[in-house]
C-alpha cells in the first residue's frame, strides 16, 4: 500500500483576495506557512519522497518545511504544475464574471469545456499530470510520498488516485483543501 500525501502550497496574497492565480508563482503567506509547519509538525509517518513544481514559489516554500522536517530531497515535477488560466490569471472572480459572464459560469458548472484565453485545456492538464503521477507512484511503491500541489492540481491528482474520470475531477475542480491522505493499492 502507497499513501499519498496532497498538500495545498497556499493561500497566496492573490488567493487572499480571490484572484484567479493558475499557474502564477507567489508567495505563501505568512499565515499559510505557519499553517504548513504546524501541519508537518503533526505527521508522524516518516516520508520516502517529496515532489513539487519548483517554478512555483508557495509550493517551494511549502516543501521546504517538508523537507527540512523529514530531511529529504525535494524532487522537480514540473508536470505538477498548477492549471494555466493565460489571460484569466491575475483577475478577481468578480472582475471575471463582469468581462465575460457567459465563459465565467460555464466554467465554474464545467470547467472541461472552456479553454481560457492562452490557457490550458482541463484535459490538458489531466493528460500532463497522470503520467508524472503514475512515475512518482512506481518510485514510491509501499512509502509515503507527499506532493505538494497548487489547488486545481490537487483535485486532478486527487481524481486520477480515485480513478475517476475527467467529468468527475471537473465536478470538484474548484475545491480547496488543506491536506488529504489517499492509500494507493498496489
Amino acid at each position: 500500500m502507497t499513501r499519498v500525501l496532497l498538500i495545498h502550497a497556499g493561500p497566496t496574497p492573490w488567493d487572499e483576495v480571490n484572484r484567479l492565480t493558475g499557474a502564477h508563482s507567489l508567495p505563501l503567506t505568512p499565515d499559510a506557512e505557519l499553517s504548513i509547519r504546524a501541519l508537518v509538525d503533526a505527521m508522524a509517518a516518516p516520508i520516502t519522497g517529496l515532489y513539487l513544481c519548483r517554478d512555483n514559489e508557495a509550493c517551494e516554500q511549502a516543501a521546504q518545511v517538508i523537507g527540512t522536517r523529514f530531511d529529504l530531497k525535494l524532487r522537480d515535477r514540473p508536470e505538477f504544475e498548477e492549471l494555466h488560466l493565460g489571460l484569466w490569471e491575475g483577475l478577481t472572480r468578480d472582475e471575471l464574471r463582469r468581462r465575460h459572464p457567459t465563459a465565467f459560469d460555464r466554467w465554474e458548472e464545467d470547467p472541461l469545456a472552456v479553454v481560457p484565453p492562452q490557457g490550458e485545456t482541463l484535459q490538458g492538464a489531466i493528460e500532463r499530470v497522470r503520467p508524472a503521477l503514475r512515475k512518482v507512484l512506481r518510485r514510491n511503491a509501499g512509502g509515503t510520498v507527499a506532493l505538494v500541489v497548487r489547488p486545481h492540481v490537487m483535485q486532478i491528482v486527487r481524481g486520477l488516485l480515485h480513478g475517476e474520470t475527467p467529468q468527475a475531477i471537473a465536478s470538484h475542480l474548484h475545491n480547496v483543501d488543506v491536506m488529504e491522505t489517499i492509500e494507493v493499492g498496489e
